[in-house]
């Protein structure tokens, strides 16, 4: 996997691919055809992108990413497990804060370690130990400094806890400043804090409350005129443009099972499902 720099703002296009779950293998082998001649080499590993999303008990950022369409502020930690290597116990995580205005995605992250996490979440000072895990990297320390201070005054004023993990399958194919990645097997738990306590989030040790059937072509690009070869792949291939949210798909699944009894489960539970009947195409 390719680290990515601790602050992003980019365009992100998602395409739902009208493919079964049995087809992605050779959808696969023709993107790694396909791809390097617009420069995009493919990362030969799969790997199983495990986030969890905070909420409150108000659901506040559920009720903001609904009323507002093409806005979403996102509150999670993130885990990138491979497949094909023997299990390892989870080791740290990504802290992110992610901001949509339509296409345009803002992405603040840092790197926390395992032990270190429910203190973090429970406000306690542990700066300098995420300072240390992060700067060996190579990353700024003042940059590193103001993400923490702004995320935990975040997690801390407006009362969020883990709510919704959701997990899938992703290859990517990387460029100079693009990336495509192919996103399936899309799975989700409602949980709390009990997720820090697995080991893995490839195999977690429950069944998922939903599955999705769709697979999701993500196109993610800096801000200005969209790649030239974006007309070449959807004259290729079976797909077509989507606003499609597996954060909204997942609550939706959360309110028709675990929290079908929510004080405001009557009031998400029509319009997530309105959401997700308009996010199918554009």
């Amino acid at each position: 996997m390719v680290e990515e720099p601790n602050y992003q703002d980019r365009i992100e296009r998602n395409y739902q691919v009208a493919v079964g779950q049995n087809e992605i293998a050779a959808l696969w082998r023709d993107l790694t055809e396909v791809l390097p001649q617009f420069g995009l080499k493919p990362i030969y590993e799969i790997t199983c992108v495990g986030s969890v999303y905070f909420d409150n008990r108000d659901l506040d950022l559920t009720r903001y990413t609904i009323l507002n369409g093409g806005r979403h502020i996102l509150v999670r930690i993130r885990t990138y497990e491979k497949y094909g290597e023997s299990p390892a116990p989870i080791s740290y995580y990504w802290i992110e804060v992610k901001i949509r205005q339509k296409e345009r995605w803002r992405k603040k992250r840092f790197k926390i370690d395992r032990f270190h996490l429910p203190q973090f979440l429970a406000g306690e000072d542990c700066l300098q130990s995420v300072l240390a895990y992060n700067t060996e990297t190579g990353a700024d320390p003042a940059v590193i400094c103001d993400l923490y201070r702004e995320t935990q005054e975040t997690v801390l004023t407006t009362g969020i806890k883990p709510m919704l993990l959701l997990t899938y399958r992703r290859v990517a194919f990387q460029g100079e400043t693009q990336r495509i990645c192919l996103d399936w097997d899309i799975q989700y738990y409602h949980v709390g804090t009990n997720a820090y306590a697995y080991d893995s989030w490839k195999y977690p040790v429950e069944e998922p409350t939903g599955k999705s059937a769709k697979a999701i072509l993500e196109i993610k690009h800096p801000q200005g005129r969209p790649p030239d070869w974006i007309p070449d792949l959807e004259k290729r291939y079976p797909i077509s443009r989507t606003n499609f949210s597996k954060y909204v798909e997942g609550m939706g699944f959360l309110f028709h099972g675990p929290l079908k009894h929510h004080k405001e489960a009557e009031y998400f539970t029509p319009r997530i499902d309105n959401y997700m009947a308009n996010s199918d195409r554009l």
